[in-house]
């Protein structure tokens, strides 16, 4: 069964998403609205083993979504087509709703496998928040470790050409091309780069391509553009992300030693909140024993609870 608990961070996501993504935000306040009233798609979606998962219902939309995206949906991909000029259309954004229901209940095996499959919300762009953080600890050889990495987007921001105020970084051809903000972040070698996640996604693979693309609402068309060239890249490159839990990934690869000139990094985004305390506790307590004997930091850009504004933090721990 899905929690009532689980209504309010439902509806402050819904308002987070509302300035850029305001059919999508409208679309999860209807399944809100109806799991709140105990309606045909909570009673549709409650017999599932994650049903108590933190933002079950964001499953819902990338899985109509991936309807859209391999051609199952093509009445509700042609209005789809008018999101931005219909804008602020009420008549559009009821037709959406009832699109988007007859979607939903007209495919069920579909949604129901992509209710398997964990929220993965992976675009390149947030790896600006991690060149930040590199930039402020200065460290010019980094081993860079990344937990919740999915397809390792943000494990090879090096690769990508970073656009700050009056300053460029990365690689100078790359067809990635991102805008940050804050100082230069100076000369940084990633030395190491490996990340793990419960449910990884291979870039080169085109249905777990696709798969990342379903998480992306589909107002968002220059972040698509964005997220379309990483993966290419990603499919390229082979970044090393291995299926595991993060607790242990993390205290295997913190027992390997480092080079004393380097900077282990381990990096998270938008992940923390998914874990359960036990797990957050364990890996606070890995990452102190690890400090002993290796230069070590922490860098993550993690909300403090559902529909919060993500804040960057960089721990130094040694």
């Amino acid at each position: 069964m899905i929690p009532k608990e689980s209504v309010p961070s439902l509806r402050a996501m819904a308002a987070t998403m509302a300035q850029q993504a305001p059919i999508s935000a409208d679309l999860l306040t209807m399944l809100t609205d109806d799991l709140e009233n105990d309606g045909p798609a909570a009673r549709m979606l409650a017999d599932h083993p994650d049903a108590a998962a933190p933002l079950y219902y964001l499953r819902a939309l990338a899985g109509v979504r991936l309807l859209i995206l391999t051609g199952r949906a093509p009445e509700l991909e042609a209005h789809l087509a008018g999101v931005v000029s219909h804008r602020g259309d009420p008549a559009y954004a009821e037709h959406t709703r009832d699109l988007f229901r007859r979607t939903l209940f007209s495919h069920p095996d579909e949604i129901r496998s992509a209710m398997d499959r964990p929220i993965q919300q992976h675009q390149p762009g947030r790896a600006g928040y991690l060149l930040r953080g590199l930039g402020m600890l200065a460290a010019p050889k980094v081993r860079l470790l990344e937990i919740g990495a999915c397809a390792g987007l943000n494990l090879i921001l090096d690769h990508y050409r970073w656009c700050g105020p009056d300053w460029e970084w990365g690689a100078p051809s790359s067809a990635v091309r991102l805008a940050t903000s804050g100082p230069h972040p100076g000369d940084i070698e990633i030395v190491h780069r490996a990340g793990c996640d419960i449910a990884p996604r291979d870039a080169a693979d085109p249905d777990d391509a696709a798969i990342l693309r379903s998480f992306l609402p589909v107002e968002l068309e220059a972040d698509r553009l964005e997220l379309d060239n990483a993966i290419e890249l990603a499919a390229f490159l082979r970044v090393r992300v291995d299926k595991a839990d993060a607790v242990e990934w993390l205290r295997a690869e913190l027992s390997r030693p480092a080079e004393a000139d380097t900077y282990t990094v381990v990096w998270h985004s938008l992940f923390w909140l998914y874990l359960d305390p036990g797990d957050r506790s364990a890996i606070e307590g890995i990452m102190a024993a690890a400090a002993r004997h290796m230069r070590l930091a922490r860098i993550c850009y993690e909300p403090h609870a559902w529909g919060a504004v993500p804040q960057l933090q960089v721990i130094a721990y040694s």
